[in-house]
């Protein structure tokens, strides 16, 4: 299912199934934290089954309500329709195959991954050739930091660009990610450029080392709200 057919503000939330693989680790808690807040169904995925259950357990705890779950990797991503890798690097080979025969067909795949190496191509890139080839692949919020994210009550104030080669599949994940209060997503051309929303990334790394702050972001300046939305058809 894809979000462009669901106006904003009119209940297609309720309409989505979300899984988010690494959602134990900081970054994909955040998202799975942020995502369950506003309506979303959210399917915490691990290795360890014991551990996404008690990540989803934990977001209960702080929202009260929500519908948010936790299994293993494979059975996470079963009847998604979109599944986001938070994931280190290193384990994308293992883990994309071990979830792939358990992908919807159709689903969406949003890498969120980071190499914190350069190796010629892009995590998402290198993720998209270890799913079936059917699997549409978008980049996005790999500049956005984990101590952002997860104050759920306090808007962002920063941009995230998002990579793909399918104008739609863009601004599905855009759409989705509208529900981030001051989180403008902001079309980052195809998904090849992801190696540089990659490569900023260990840059911003540096400067939360140097000013000893966590959660350094960008925006991009000159860039009108209006516009930015109106990309995306809102």
């Amino acid at each position: 299912m894809r979000l462009n057919n669901f106006p904003l503000r009119y209940g297609w939330r309720k309409l989505m199934r979300v899984s988010v693989l690494g959602g134990t680790g900081g970054l994909g808690f955040a998202v799975a934290l942020r995502l369950a807040k506003a309506g979303v169904e959210v399917v915490i995925g691990s290795r360890q089954a014991e551990k996404a259950v008690k990540a989803a357990t934990q977001i209960l705890t702080i929202l009260g309500d929500a519908r948010v779950y936790g299994r293993v990797n494979h059975e996470a991503v079963e009847g998604c329709d979109v599944v986001f890798f938070t994931i280190p690097y290193e384990a994308v080979d293992e883990i994309a195959r071990s979830v792939a025969p358990s992908l919807q067909q159709g689903c969406l795949a949003v890498s969120c991954i980071v190499s914190m190496s350069e190796n010629g191509v892009s995590s998402a890139e290198f993720l998209a050739s270890r799913l079936p080839s059917w699997a549409r692949v978008v980049a996005a919020l790999h500049t956005v930091s984990a101590s952002a994210l997860i104050d759920v009550d306090k808007p962002l104030n920063m941009d995230t660009f998002i990579f793909g080669d399918n104008s739609e599949d863009k601004k599905t994940v855009a759409r989705l990610l509208s529900v981030v209060e001051g989180l403008r997503p902001v079309d980052g051309g195809p998904l090849k450029n992801s190696r540089y929303g990659e490569a900023f990334t260990r840059f911003l790394m540096g400067v939360n080392k140097r000013y000893g702050v966590g959660n350094a972001g960008i925006r991009v300046t000159g860039l009108a709200d209006e516009a930015v939305w109106k990309r995306w058809g809102r």
